[in-house]
């Protein structure tokens, strides 16, 4: 019975501390957690080393790998959407856009990330970062993972 009893505190205690124990403190931490390449809406923060402020779109510019090898996502400007492929060592290819056809402030910064994409042929994903590359080592565009 004892041995029991001991058993019994030991996988309570360990399953206090697996889940977390909420000891009333508003201290939280955060765990980075790294997101899946497909299925997450990626956003542009930087083309060819260089940063995008975050306020020079309203709509943003990203995109979003689908399981059905589609991607959709926005310029800046305009709506797109196109096919995809994954190869192997990190090889990845777009197919030709199809998308809206509206101007606005932002079009050259659309048409670079249009660009981007179309001329990446291998990608590197680090936690919630994504890079498009041309070529091992030509990074193209920065995108980080929005959840």
């Amino acid at each position: 019975m004892k041995i029991l009893t001991i058993a019994i505190i030991v996988l309570v205690s360990l399953t206090i501390n697996k889940i977390g124990f909420d000891s009333g403190t508003s201290e939280k931490t955060s765990v980075r957690m790294d997101a899946p390449l497909v299925g997450t809406q990626w956003t542009l923060v930087g083309l060819s080393n260089t940063k995008i402020p975050a306020n020079a779109m309203s709509n943003g510019i990203f995109f979003i790998l689908r399981k059905d090898s589609t991607v959709s996502g926005n310029g800046g400007c305009n709506t797109f959407t196109t096919r995809y492929a994954l190869g192997k060592n990190n090889r990845i290819q777009f197919g030709e856009m199809v998308r809206t056809n509206v101007s606005c402030e932002a079009i050259a910064i659309e048409q670079k990330f249009i660009n981007a994409l179309a001329s990446a042929d291998h990608y590197h994903l680090t936690g919630d970062t994504l890079l498009l590359n041309r070529g091992a080592s030509m990074n193209l565009a920065k995108f980080v993972a929005v959840r």
